[in-house]
């Protein structure tokens, strides 16, 4: 097992209350921009400090994953690279601190990625990781947005009715990320949101339905009526969309035919 963590570059090391570390990851995990929509809006919400970063040069092929350039003033230009990056707050209406990461599924090396990020953890004392995914799947936009998940303790799963998925084929860097912090000995909760296949779009109702969850297991203090406001005007969107579009309405139509049945 490769324990290389020389890709942690240290901006300070924050002195930290029982932290809880929350991670989601653009890419194969991520239908919607669920899990990384809702872990920017904790960063936002919980004013958070950046104090770490990944350097992204060993975990990229840059011609499949290619950085973005910036004009600065007109003239400049900046490279932006691939950012994964830890946040710190305190997590309001508990008595512990909270980190945030906001990674990018990498395309190399992923047993030395996780290490890297479990190496943060380890420093930083977090007894629990929770990692947050999102998954394409055959559900009616209209309905509210199914989580299932599990944990490590049982006795959230049963307290908070988590259902576990039966899914058993290939995974993306959340299921192996938390395995990995299984494997040394870390708490662990994870929670995915089913966010329908047949639109592309980000999705507020997902976004709202895993922080309704981490609120409720954790007693957060977290106002999500905006984000209510947000999953209405979506539903809106959708609507629209589904009228236009003949074959996604058929769809729909077929979707509403099983639920029924069901």
């Amino acid at each position: 097992m490769q324990s290389d963590t020389n890709a942690i570059v240290w901006e300070k090391h924050p002195e930290l209350k029982n932290p809880l570390m929350i991670a989601a990851f653009e890419g194969w995990n991520d239908g919607g921009s669920a899990s990384t929509n809702a872990v920017r809006r904790l960063v936002k919400t919980f004013d958070a400090e950046r104090f770490a970063r990944v350097d992204p040069e060993e975990f990229y092929v840059f011609s499949e994953n290619r950085p973005s350039v910036k004009l600065l003033d007109g003239r400049m230009r900046r490279i932006d690279w691939q950012t994964n990056e830890f946040y710190h707050a305190h997590l309001p209406g508990t008595d512990q601190d909270v980190i945030l990461f906001l990674g990018v599924e990498p395309n190399l090396r992923w047993r030395t990625y996780c290490s890297n990020l479990v190496a943060v953890a380890q420093h930083q004392n977090v007894s629990t990781v929770v990692t947050l995914g999102a998954y394409l799947a055959d559900v009616l936009y209209t309905l509210p947005v199914q989580v299932t998940g599990f944990a490590s303790d049982i006795g959230i799963e049963e307290t908070f009715s988590l259902r576990r998925s039966n899914y058993e084929g290939p995974t993306g860097i959340v299921g192996v990320f938390t395995d990995y912090c299984r494997q040394h000995e870390m708490g662990t909760l994870s929670l995915w949101a089913a966010v329908p296949y047949y639109i592309s779009i980000p999705n507020p109702k997902a976004v709202h339905s895993l922080l309704s969850k981490l609120r409720a297991i954790y007693g957060v203090e977290l106002d999500l009526t905006s984000l209510e406001k947000d999953a209405d005007t979506f539903d809106n969107e959708i609507n629209d969309v589904v009228a236009k579009d003949p074959n996604v309405a058929a769809y729909v139509r077929e979707l509403k035919k099983r639920e029924f049945l069901n």
